[in-house]
C-alpha cells in the first residue's frame, strides 16, 4: 500500500521550512550589514588617516612661531579675530576653528641640478661677519654661501605661474617670496603676533622684502619698520601662507586647504586657492603643547542606508 503525507504533515512541514527561511535570512541579512558596517568602517578610517597625514605634510614646513587659530563664519569667511595658535584653552578652541601658518619654500630649498650636483636654492644660513646694515633700521645686506638665488626666483616663480598669481615674474620686488629670520631657537624670528607676520592688516615687522645683489647676497628690508629686528645666522625664505578651513556644510563640515595668500601684503585665505581636504567632518580640533601640534579630526560616514548606526572614526595625528 502506498503511504502518502497527511495534511497535517504538510502544514508541518511548510512551517518548520518558514522557520528555518526567516532564521537564514535574518542570519543572512545580518552577515550582509556587519560587511557593508566593517568595510566602511575602514574606509572611514583610511580617510581619516589621509585627512591627517596631508595636514601634517603641509605642518612640517611651517614656521612654528607663525600659527595662529582664527575665527570666521559657518561659511568660512574671516572676521579678523585671532589669537596664537599657544594661547588655545579648552574654553576658546570652539571659537577660534581655523588653522593658519606661514609656509617656508621648500621646493626652492631643495634646489635643482646644475650640471654637477645638486644646488639649494637657500641655503638658510647667514655670513654674521659679512653682514651690515646699509641705510640703518630695518635694512640689511646679508650675506648666504652656497645659496643660488636665481634658482629660488625660477622655481618660486614658475609655482607661482602656473596657479595663475601676478608677480610671478619678479617675486622678490612684489614680495612673493620673503624672508624671515628664524630667531634664536629656530621657530621663527618672534615678538607678538599681532606685530610680526602681517596677519589681517596687522604689522609684518619680522617679515623681510628681498632685494637679490648677487646668487649669494640679499639686501633685506623690514616690510613694516620697527627699529627692533635682529640678524640671526639662520632664515626661511617664506613663499605663501596655508591655513585648514572648517565650512559649515549641514550638521557636518567640509575640510579646506586654503593656501598661495600672502599676509604680509593684507590678504587673507579667501584670496588664495582652495582645495577641500574631507567633507562630513564633524570635528576639528587642534591645539599646541611644549612646541607641538596635535590635530583631531572626526568623519562620520555618509552611506544612507548605515545612517541609524551613526558611524564616525576620530583619529589624532601629532605634528613636530
Amino acid at each position: 500500500m502506498k503511504k502518502a503525507f497527511t495534511l497535517i504533515e504538510l502544514t508541518i512541514v511548510i512551517v518548520i521550512l518558514g522557520i528555518l527561511g526567516t532564521i537564514s535570512v535574518e542570519i543572512l541579512q545580518k552577515l550582509a550589514n556587519n560587511y557593508i558596517m566593517q568595510k566602511e568602517m575602514n574606509r572611514l578610517a583610511y580617510k581619516t588617516d589621509l585627512t591627517l597625514n596631508i595636514i601634517a605634510s603641509k605642518l612640517k614646513t611651517r614656521i612654528k612661531n607663525s600659527v595662529i587659530a582664527s575665527h570666521c563664519s559657518d561659511s568660512g569667511i574671516p572676521d579678523g579675530d585671532f589669537i596664537a595658535v599657544s594661547q588655545l584653552t579648552p574654553q576658546n578652541s570652539g571659537k577660534y576653528r581655523v588653522l593658519e601658518w606661514l609656509n617656508y619654500s621648500v621646493y626652492s630649498k631643495r634646489g635643482m641640478w646644475n650640471g654637477t650636483k645638486i644646488q639649494p636654492g637657500w641655503s638658510g644660513f647667514v655670513d654674521l661677519k659679512d653682514t651690515n646694515s646699509s641705510n640703518g633700521g630695518d635694512e640689511y645686506n646679508i650675506s648666504t654661501p652656497e645659496s643660488n638665488f636665481s634658482i629660488v626666483q625660477q622655481i618660486d616663480g614658475n609655482w607661482f605661474h602656473a596657479w595663475g598669481i601676478n608677480g610671478y615674474n619678479n617675486i622678490f620686488n612684489n614680495k612673493r617670496d620673503v624672508l624671515v629670520f628664524s630667531g634664536a631657537d629656530g621657530r621663527g624670528d618672534f615678538s607678538d603676533i599681532n606685530n610680526s607676520y602681517g596677519w589681517y592688516e596687522h604689522n609684518a615687522t619680522r617679515v623681510f622684502a628681498i632685494g637679490k645683489l648677487s646668487d649669494t647676497e640679499l639686501n633685506l628690508s623690514a616690510v613694516d619698520e620697527s627699529n627692533s629686528t635682529t640678524v640671526y645666522e639662520g632664515y626661511y625664505i617664506i613663499n605663501s601662507a596655508e591655513a585648514v578651513v572648517p565650512v559649515k556644510s549641514g550638521n557636518e563640515y567640509n575640510l579646506t586647504l586654503r593656501f598661495n595668500y600672502f599676509p604680509w601684503l593684507d590678504q587673507n585665505y579667501t584670496d588664495g586657492n582652495a582645495s577641500i581636504l574631507a567633507t562630513h567632518v564633524t570635528k576639528f580640533k587642534f591645539k599646541e603643547e611644549n612646541g607641538l601640534l596635535r590635530i583631531y579630526v572626526c568623519i562620520t560616514s555618509e552611506n544612507k542606508k548605515l545612517t541609524d548606526y551613526n558611524l564616525t572614526i576620530c583619529k589624532e595625528k601629532v605634528v613636530f
